[in-house]
């Protein structure tokens, strides 16, 4: 499986105002992923305004992701949408990145782009981020996922490259 790191440079107004107002998406990606919170100027909101999606069945299926605690499957979108419950730091990011990949391979999707640490708000999320690498670098040659996009946050771009350095990763 290929991996495109894309460091995403949100605008200074972005940042100051806490809201992501713009997404880029990835040409020829298959299935976008992306935290299920629907709330206000979130990453999820900014994914809907591009695609120009129904934003009440994005907040029925965010809300229904979330109370379940699993990841959600909007295959009658293009992309297909997959959300992913909010973990809060919970300690849930490696249970929901094995059902991410599940979902995705469920989908057949070939390119999937990761959305969920393209916008960081607060502390960099060090032991989710290394929790779901983990997950993607276990996956077998029966995955149906030929290309990962994974979106970072310049203001976190250091913290992730340090963890993906040798010894960067719990275990490697």
């Amino acid at each position: 499986m290929d991996t495109l790191i894309r460091v995403v440079n949100n605008t200074a107004d972005e940042i100051r105002l806490g809201h992501k107002l713009w997404f880029y998406p990835v040409p020829g990606c298959h299935a976008i992923s992306a935290t299920a919170n629907a709330s206000g100027f979130t990453p999820l909101s900014a994914i809907v305004r591009r695609f120009d999606w129904d934003r009440q069945l994005i907040e029925r299926a965010a809300h229904v992701c979330n109370r379940r605690n699993e990841v959600a499957i909007l295959a009658n979108l293009s992309p297909n949408l997959l959300l992913v419950p909010a973990t809060k730091g919970r300690g849930e990011a490696r249970r929901l990145a094995q059902d991410l990949f599940q979902a995705a391979g469920a989908i057949n999707a070939e390119r999937l782009h990761l959305t969920h640490y393209g916008f960081l708000q607060g502390k960099f999320p060090r032991d989710e981020i290394a929790s779901v690498l983990d997950v993607f670098l276990s996956l077998g040659p029966n995955s149906s996922l030929a290309m990962l996009v994974v979106d970072i946050d310049r203001r976190g771009q250091k913290d992730f490259y340090d963890l993906l350095r040798p010894g960067g990763l719990p275990g490697a």
